[in-house]
């Protein structure tokens, strides 16, 4: 058994990491891209700067043409303005941080010359000298703009590589984490299938051995029943009687619980009942049973009504006079007490044994518990966990409480008023 449960929780441990390692990778992932797009945008503005080398150029190209229109003295203001303009706006530019210390010198005096003298009054050599000078700021600009904007294309490629193999990754684990959950589910359907086929072989199996054991429990009970009538070994006799009626029970009990622990409801019939004759059937059966213990039953004076199954609620309070027969002090009696309060009907079956405690009476309501001091005593824990499902299914509730002198198992049922 320990290695079946081992090999069933491998996959599941498998699926697990797997869950782990996808949900880390798609945090590596995020991080990578958060990283990369801060790069990208550091990159885009350096490729913005790199676009004002633009300016460089359109400056050298309007000091020549002022140079060729003073030869041909057209030169205008208009393009004196531009002049101007061009400078200034290529000191002003986010690629003149990148020149060096030369050609910012070069581009600062221009601008100098400019604000300080008249561009008119200026000989025509003067203007193509200030476009030799710019030229070479052109060249390193144009180089400048050229090496970030391949840097740019390379951090482009690189986050694009980054983010396809972060998405291959992502998807091979999501793909792996389907796969070992599909085989995981279905080992689990197989699992599940080969369950229900053993609950199915386990309900063939009992209802075999119950119809097994019913057979012979009538048959002892019967020729049990012949042999009172001719009078011989009547003790012997009651004494058979009375084991082949507790075997029956237990089976009984057996069944139900299996019942309930499959998910399976117990069948309940339902007709109006006389709780005061079904006390008193009850009570003949535990006489019959503990003829060492004496059963005294209080009852009120007019019936009390109730709606529900007759052979499971017979079979309730017995087991609840069974209980205290069997676990009280020998030579005590039990107090069978019978009430109707409103709309409920009431059944307390008081014994004079040594009390329960709390946890203890909570304990006895589970399947298959019996408390160490009863451990002598002939049980399988199987009665009381029954009783209350029988007595939860007919609306009612079931409940213990201590007395000074013992306690009392009680349980409660709504009366049919009808």
């Amino acid at each position: 058994m320990g290695v079946a449960t081992t090999d069933h929780r491998i996959p599941q441990l498998v699926s697990l990491w797997l869950g782990y390692l996808l949900i880390a990778s798609l945090l590596i992932l995020g991080l990578v891209l958060f990283n990369e797009q801060k790069l990208l945008e550091r990159a885009v503005i350096d490729a913005h700067a790199a676009d004002s080398a633009y300016q460089y150029s359109q400056l050298e190209r309007d000091l020549l043409k002022a140079a060729l229109e003073c030869q041909n003295h057209s030169l205008g203001e208009v393009r004196l303005t531009s002049v101007r303009h061009r400078s200034e706006l290529a000191v002003a530019s986010e690629n003149f941080r990148w020149l060096s210390t030369e050609s910012q010198h070069t581009l600062q005096s221009l601008r100098q010359s400019l604000a300080q003298s008249d561009p008119a009054d200026w000989p025509c050599e003067l203007f193509s000298g200030w476009a030799e000078l710019v030229h070479p700021v052109v060249i390193e600009a144009t180089d400048r703009s050229n090496a970030t904007r391949g840097r740019l294309l390379v951090q482009i490629r690189s986050l694009r590589r980054d983010t396809v193999a972060g998405f291959l990754v992502v998807i091979l684990l999501a793909m792996a984490l389907i796969i070992s959950a599909w085989r995981t589910s279905r080992r689990q359907r197989r699992r599940i299938a080969n369950l229900e086929s053993e609950g199915a072989f386990r309900e063939r199996l009992l209802s075999m051995v119950a119809h097994e054991l019913r057979t012979p429990i009538a048959t002892i009970s019967g020729f049990a029943e012949l042999l009172e009538c001719e009078g011989k070994n009547r003790e012997h006799i009651m004494r058979i009687k009375r084991t082949a009626q507790r075997l029956s029970q237990t089976l009984t009990n057996f069944l139900d619980l299996h019942r309930l622990q499959s998910g399976q409801p117990l069948t309940m019939a339902s007709k109006r009942l006389n709780l005061n004759s079904l006390l008193q059937e009850a009570l003949e059966s535990a006489r019959a049973q503990y003829p060492q213990t004496a059963f005294k039953l209080e009852v009120p004076g007019a019936p009390v009504w109730v709606r529900g199954d007759e052979t499971r609620l017979l079979s309730a309070i017995q087991n609840l006079l069974s209980n205290a027969a069997k676990y009280g002090p020998d030579g005590e009696p039990v107090l069978v007490r019978l009430s109707c309060s409103g709309d409920v009907a009431r059944i307390e079956v008081e014994d004079a044994g040594p009390a329960l405690s709390p946890e203890e009476a909570e304990a006895v309501f589970e399947p298959w518990t019996r408390l160490v001091r009863h451990q002598r005593l002939e049980g399988y824990g199987l009665g009381l966990p029954v009783v209350r499902e029988v007595v939860r299914r007919h609306g009612g509730e079931i409940g213990w409480r201590s007395k000074n002198t013992g306690q009392a198992f009680w349980l409660e049922l709504p009366c049919d008023e009808n």
